[in-house]
């Protein structure tokens, strides 16, 4: 199981403390009654000078003083005090139960007491006084006894019960047990928040830390301290600026770059095409220049009206080159981003009269009759020159594909989407329907079949595609009871 950084922190405090209390509890249970026998000892030795220079300085006669510091030293630190002669008379006694059965020496070999003389004789070649732990078997109690000469010819004897030292360290102990474990409690409170305190830093340093692996740089961490987190926090959110600059400067840069190469692999995708596009259209043009030009040149014909005719097919498929290869050159530019529209506001309405009107001479020609409907005057939003080859590139199919009835209208309304849109109708055979959506395809014919007297290159309807794809607009194609209408859509102007 994975550990969290506030929970190890929590466990280590706990049990660091958890450790001393317990240490204190066996240090106390093995070592502190020792310790207060070595201080009892200290206080009967120290007690026992004193008592020599007490009694030394007070008068024999007058025992009342001496016999008021005996109690108040037995009442005070619960020492028995008692002093003897070598005949076993008691001059001073600080409790009668201290004279009892023999109680002022160890016991000897034969099981039997000391008599005082022989604890005098002791005492004066060993030293001044003797500590000795004694048993008082009327109570069972242990009692620390020390026993030295107090003048000439005079015993003094201090005992203290060594029961009172063992309850004191049991009383200290179950103490410190109930101390330690109310310690260790509200100790595992105050570490718990400490703990969450401390690390609350330290994960949220942990979390930005991972969300700038994952390329978020978007949270940043509130320095509320100037100690070595704050440092660290302040290091991170320059380090985040630092790389979020860089990653943008890296991704603009790429983009730039992928741009590049797009526009790169555009270019000769285009170039690539209008080749093989121009290859495949000049073909028969040439062709035809070439047969016409050699049959002049071999002098085939002789009259003027035959080289005339000659020379004007000449002329007119060079033209239809020419033409050709500006359109095709045209269409690229469109299909490949390589022109910007000039958008502006203008009348379509003025528009469509104007195609119109430019081709009245071949409406005469053909006795087609034309005709314009609209039910208001629109302004558009969008590119002039462009839309007037929108038109024109329409007005020449519906001219090259006119049944016999030679009618051609035009009609001008507004959509329910808020769109202008401008069709086309001729008179003429529907289009199948499975040919309608290859219409839009350059070089594709749906009737191989064309008046040369009208021309065309055969690219007028992608050039419309591409025109109205840049303008985002919908064209298309349908058929009428009566004929084909050719359509296009147009922002209104605002």
């Amino acid at each position: 199981m994975k550990l969290s950084i506030s929970l190890k922190l929590f466990l280590s405090v706990l049990l660091v403390f958890i450790f001393l209390i317990l240490s204190v509890l066996i240090l106390n249970s093995t070592v502190l009654e020792q310790y207060y026998r070595n201080q009892k000892e200290q206080s009967l030795i120290k007690l026992y000078s004193q008592s020599v220079e007490f009694y030394s300085q007070s008068n024999s006669d007058d025992s009342t003083d001496i016999i008021t510091e005996f109690q108040k030293v037995d009442s005070t630190k619960n020492i028995e005090i008692a002093v003897c002669d070598l005949d076993n008379n008691v001059i001073f006694s600080s409790s009668n139960n201290f004279l009892r059965n023999g109680l002022f020496g160890p016991p000897m070999e034969n099981g039997s007491s000391p008599s005082l003389y022989q604890i005098y004789m002791d005492l004066t070649e060993d030293g001044p006084y003797m500590i000795q732990l004694l048993t008082d078997k009327r109570i069972g109690s242990d009692f620390l006894t020390l026993y030295g000469v107090l003048s000439e010819g005079q015993l003094i004897f201090f005992r203290t019960p060594l029961e009172s030292i063992k309850e004191s360290a049991i009383v200290s102990n179950q103490f410190l047990l109930i101390v330690g474990t109310a310690c260790t409690i509200i100790a595992s409170i105050i570490v718990y928040f400490v703990s969450k305190a401390f690390t609350k830093p330290i994960q949220e340093l942990n979390e930005i830390a991972t969300r700038m692996s994952n390329l978020d740089f978007s949270k940043k961490y509130n320095v509320r301290s100037d100690d070595e987190l704050g440092n660290l926090g302040k290091s991170i959110n320059k380090l985040s600026d630092s790389l979020e600059k860089t990653i943008n400067d890296l991704k603009e840069t790429n983009m730039e770059l992928e741009k590049d190469i797009e526009e790169t692999s555009k270019i000769s995708e285009m170039r690539s095409q209008f080749v093989s596009d121009v290859s495949h259209e000049l073909k028969t043009p040439i062709a035809l220049i070439q047969g016409y030009a050699e049959g002049l040149n071999e002098g085939i014909v002789t009259d003027e009206e035959s080289k005339k005719y000659y020379i004007e097919v000449i002329l007119d498929e060079a033209n239809k080159m020419s033409n050709l290869t500006k359109d095709l050159l045209d269409l690229s530019r469109l299909e490949y981003g390589n022109e910007a529209l000039r958008l502006e506001d203008f009348c379509i309405n003025d528009l469509v009269n104007d195609v119109f009107r430019k081709n009245e001479l071949i409406f005469n020609e053909k006795n087609i009759h034309s005709s314009i409907h609209s039910d208001n005057t629109y302004n558009v939003f969008a590119d002039h020159g462009r839309i007037e080859q929108v038109i024109t590139n329409y007005l020449s199919n519906a001219i090259k594909n006119i049944d016999d009835k030679k009618e051609i209208k035009c009609e001008i309304k507004k959509t329910e989407n808020g769109k202008i849109k401008v069709g086309i109708v001729n008179s003429g055979k529907p289009i199948p329907e499975e040919e309608i959506p290859r219409l839009w395809t350059r070089f594709y014919k749906a009737d191989t079949s064309r008046d040369r007297s009208v021309g065309g290159t055969g690219i007028g309807l992608s050039l419309v595609k591409a025109i109205m794809n840049l303008h985002h607009n919908s064209f298309g194609v349908k058929n009428l009871q009566n004929g084909v209408e050719f359509w296009f859509e147009l922002d209104e102007k605002k």
